[in-house]
């Protein structure tokens, strides 16, 4: 093997966002407007002018890690497969990984397309964006600016996802439940549900289904194109339910 063939990269930054666990994720950035995340700059790395001139542009790349579900090519390469199941299409039928940006990847590398809202340097430099699609903690391997003119293509085909229907669920939370939530995040919960959290495989009607969403527990069903919440409770209420 060639030096120049194998490489180790580190995080340069972590994602501190709401969204606890894989389940209930956006399954593409930019589909939850209304929920900010910090990307937290390493100590290592944290310098100011590194991010000179980034405040300039209005969205940014995250280029970083599927860390919770990571292939080490060489210790379990089987793991990896040429064809997955797209939730798009069902969990139905296989396309090629390359052609799809399901998490289970040789590289395990993900990128993210994120509105850029502000710098804080106040204790730690940290960059808050919105879009994010990222688990809690999740490492972020480089940053790079979103460039219109060379980024955006307008006229570009979307393969498979053309050709199968994007829809939203209608959400259904009742005041007193949704009055538990912080006010600054309620809309960006909302958002989140219409996605439709739940697997290809998962979808039970009537089933009642437990979401982590920041110091929540979001318990919901799906009836048809209806989601409705039934319950909202503390994730330290829920982790005492779970631990009796």
């Amino acid at each position: 093997m060639h030096n120049s063939d194998k490489y180790t990269i580190r995080p340069i930054a972590r994602i501190r966002s709401d969204y606890n666990e894989k389940f209930g994720v956006p399954r593409q950035s930019g589909l939850v407007t209304e929920l900010e995340q910090a990307v937290v700059i390493e100590p290592e790395f944290s310098n100011t002018d590194a991010l000179r001139g980034l405040e300039e542009f209005t969205y940014i790349w995250l280029i970083w890690g599927f860390s919770e579900n990571a292939v080490d090519m060489e210790a379990a390469p089987v793991k990896w497969s040429p064809t997955v199941r797209p939730p798009r299409l069902g969990g139905k039928v296989r396309k090629g990984v390359w052609a799809t940006r399901s998490p289970y990847r040789p590289n395990s590398l993900g990128l993210s397309s994120v509105r850029l809202k502000r710098i804080e340097t106040d204790g730690e430099l940290r960059l808050i964006v919105t879009g994010a699609d990222l688990v809690n903690g999740t490492p972020v391997y480089d940053i790079k600016p979103y460039i219109a003119y060379s980024d955006s293509h307008p006229d570009a085909a979307g393969g498979f996802t053309d050709k199968t229907p994007f829809a939203r669920l209608e959400v259904t939370i009742p005041e007193e439940l949704l009055g538990r939530i912080d006010q600054d995040k309620q809309d960006g919960l909302i958002q989140m549900l219409e996605l439709d959290p739940r697997g290809a495989y998962e979808k039970q009607p009537g089933y009642i289904y437990g979401l982590s969403f920041s110091k929540w527990d979001i318990r919901f069903r799906v009836d048809g194109d209806q989601l409705t919440v039934v319950d909202i409770i503390s994730a330290d209420d829920a982790g005492d339910e779970k631990a009796k």
